[in-house]
């Protein structure tokens, strides 16, 4: 059986097309050349996305395939040509100018194919290191594995949910001009508050990884997703609270936004008395319900990522 060699080419900044071979995913994404080579491990790829598991040799894209194929198909078609030219040049030789009788093999048409590498799609926009081992990757979209050894870094998931809470709080003039005036109240309303929901988990899980980065040991379940807990126990551990981070007034606002967020995974987002008395907001009376503006959101994204990005400084790397 021969082996045909399939040249496949790297983007313009180097990188590998890759997909994921999963067909509920088919994630599709790129691998610098060098760390494809260099640290990918042939046993096991993970998907950025979901993070299904396969060998190395797995992860071909199926228009790559395609084209692979087309390219064997070709190489083929070219050396049977050639097989075949050469038989009828051969076949010329041996006739004898003077016989009687003289019979040649004549080849026409067989045109070679041209033969070009597979080439790679445009580079992706999104483009990441892994803090565990040092693979570059690329993608569209969201990823939340590294795909050579598939570490899932807080940081990194913090700042695309952070992309992603920004965005959803800009679609409302979008959806109003798209769906009917009751769809898109519902749909906005529904995206406004599951970004407050996804601002507070992913500061609790980059909470979480740092505190047991810093301290050895693992906060208990669910203590940063309340403000006051989590600030006490950075304030044990490094010396600095919260609010010494931050300031008190940005404090004092982030607590309104942790207890909404609290009203919203609970009840519904109906007030109650509890809500007034721990987070001091004199807007709603109980039994009203809790309405979140898109620049609410906006203001409680920028407030958490600069709590966020004034604590990683004083954990350190």
């Amino acid at each position: 059986m021969k082996e045909i060699s399939v040249p496949i080419e790297p983007d313009s900044e180097g990188y590998l097309d890759k997909e994921c071979p999963s067909e509920p995913c088919l994630f599709l994404f790129k691998i610098h050349g060098d760390d494809w080579s260099n640290i990918v491990r042939d046993e096991e790829v993970f998907c950025p996305s979901c993070g299904h598991v396969a060998p190395a040799k797995s992860w071909y894209p199926r228009a790559q395939i395609e084209a692979a194929r087309d390219y064997a198909l070709r190489t083929i078609t070219n050396s049977m040509n050639k097989a075949m030219r050469a038989d009828a040049a051969a076949s010329k030789r041996r006739q004898n100018r003077h016989s009687f009788l003289s019979i040649t093999l004549d080849v026409k048409g067989g045109r070679d194919a041209v033969l070009v590498p597979v080439a790679a799609a445009e580079p992706m926009r999104l483009r990441t290191a892994c803090e565990s081992c040092g693979c570059r990757y690329s993608y569209v979209g969201a990823a939340y594995f590294c795909p050579s050894c598939g570490a899932n870094s807080a940081s990194h998931t913090f700042t695309q949910t952070l992309n992603t809470i920004r965005t959803a709080a800009g679609l409302g003039e979008t959806l109003r001009n798209t769906l009917g005036r009751d769809e898109a109240e519902v749909m906005i309303r529904t995206l406004l508050e599951k970004a407050v929901q996804d601002t507070v988990m992913s500061f609790q899980r980059l909470n979480e990884q740092l505190y047991e980065r810093q301290s050895g040991k693992t906060a208990r379940r669910n203590a940063f997703q309340n403000l006051d807990v989590g600030s006490d126990l950075w304030s044990a551990e490094i010396g600095h609270a919260y609010v010494d981070l931050i300031g008190q007034d940005n404090f004092d606002q982030l607590r309104v936004y942790f207890q909404q967020r609290h009203l919203l995974a609970h009840q519904q987002g109906i007030v109650d008395q509890d809500y007034i008395d721990r987070s001091g907001d004199q807007t709603y009376a109980a039994g009203q319900r809790i309405l979140i503006r898109d620049s609410a959101v906006r203001e409680f994204a920028d407030l958490i990522e600069e709590l966020s990005y004034e604590l990683s400084k004083k954990v350190g790397p």
